[in-house]
């Protein structure tokens, strides 16, 4: 007899740019045998559940939902003022559970779902599916490996499509329901990937934020932060929606991405503007092949968010909940990065540099 296949949920509010691609993942994953909905704060629910024959039961109450036995494991797809409401619910429920990030308005607000978690052994991930791409991986491998030397710096760079091809007067661009702009919407996959990349943390912040396009929204839409690692390396995050290019009919934005790490010995870029590929140098005695290198994946086709790789992010987060392996993520990935947002919202606000106890 198989492995019993995973029973999951998904809950999700009103115009969530994210759940449609969660539910395309859902229905690539032989795992998964059933799904159950439940839309919130006017959440599409007869659209969302039309796009999966997975799909046996919807519903708009919450309490309801969350009594389900049946369910293994739960899609957390929700405005940022009311996710920590409903992750708490999650664990108050006992549910093993992943979340769209940030997964809150401040660090303070998922610190406490992430205390509770960690009380009751659930296993817990964030959306930081980036982590799993094939060459972010290969690179941390060989920083792990020593090929890199010492880590000095990190660099990351992510303009994309500009706010008048974002629905300007949507959610994401109220300070009431979104808290931040784009660095709680794109600049929090760079905050966690060279976090993730050198397995450290970032101590200190200064950043400049602000708006630049002309549309009328309440938050950032251009963050410039300098930071600093426990380990002693130094970085910039440079993000905005400063594209003059539409936005794809999929998810995604026109994109102008970059992250770099250098090292005493050799560095590495992965420019994902330009696919999954990267190139890397060092000159560690013994290094072979020595030199600079480059390397492009031509992976199949997947309707899955993220592709391959993002159906795999998900299906690790689910086989750790039954104990098989370690999720890539967890809640406290999220905690560490509205830690680094709040210091850069006080950091422009007061003019000061502002570290991370």
């Amino acid at each position: 007899m198989g492995e019993k296949k995973f029973t999951v949920g998904a809950i999700f509010s009103a115009q969530h740019g994210h759940i449609k691609g969660h539910l395309r993942t859902f229905n690539e994953l032989d795992e998964i045998d059933d799904i159950h909905l439940c839309a919130v704060e006017g959440g599409e629910l007869e659209e969302i559940a039309a796009l999966s024959s997975k799909v046996v039961s919807g519903t708009r109450d919450l309490e309801e939902f969350l009594s389900r036995d049946e369910i293994d494991f739960v899609l957390v797809c929700a405005r940022n003022d009311i996710s920590s409401d409903i992750l708490q619910k999650c664990v108050d429920a006992g549910k093993h559970f992943m979340f769209e990030k940030p997964g809150a308005m401040n660090a303070n607000d998922l610190r406490k779902v992430a205390e509770a978690a960690e009380i009751k052994q659930l296993t817990t991930g964030v959306m930081f599916q980036n982590r799993w791409r094939p060459e972010v991986r290969e690179v941390k491998q060989a920083r792990i490996n020593g090929d890199f030397g010492n880590i000095m710096t990190t660099e990351t760079r992510l303009a994309t499509s500009q706010v008048r091809f974002r629905n300007p007067d949507g959610w994401m661009f109220k300070k009431d329901t979104a808290g931040t702009g784009i660095l709680a919407w794109l600049a929090c996959h760079h905050i966690d990937i060279v976090s993730y990349l050198l397995d450290d943390r970032i101590v200190e912040v200064a950043a400049m934020l602000g708006t630049q396009n002309p549309e009328q929204i309440e938050v950032e839409d251009t963050a410039l932060l300098v930071v600093r690692f426990s380990g002693g390396a130094m970085g910039t995050i440079h993000s905005g929606y400063h594209l003059a290019g539409p936005m794809p009919e999929e998810m995604g934005g026109s994109n102008d991405a970059l992250v770099a790490i250098r090292g005493t010995r050799g560095y590495a870029r992965i420019d994902s503007s330009h696919g999954d590929s990267f190139g890397m140098f060092s000159d560690m005695p013994g290094k072979e092949p020595a030199g600079y290198q480059s390397k492009s994946y031509n992976l199949p086709g997947s309707s899955a968010y993220g592709g391959l790789a993002g159906a795999d992010f998900v299906r690790c987060h689910l086989n750790a909940s039954r104990g098989d392996g370690s999720s890539p993520t967890s809640i406290q990935d999220a905690v560490h990065v509205l830690e680094v947002i709040d210091a850069a919202v006080e950091s422009s606000r007061t003019g000061r540099t502002v570290k991370i106890s």
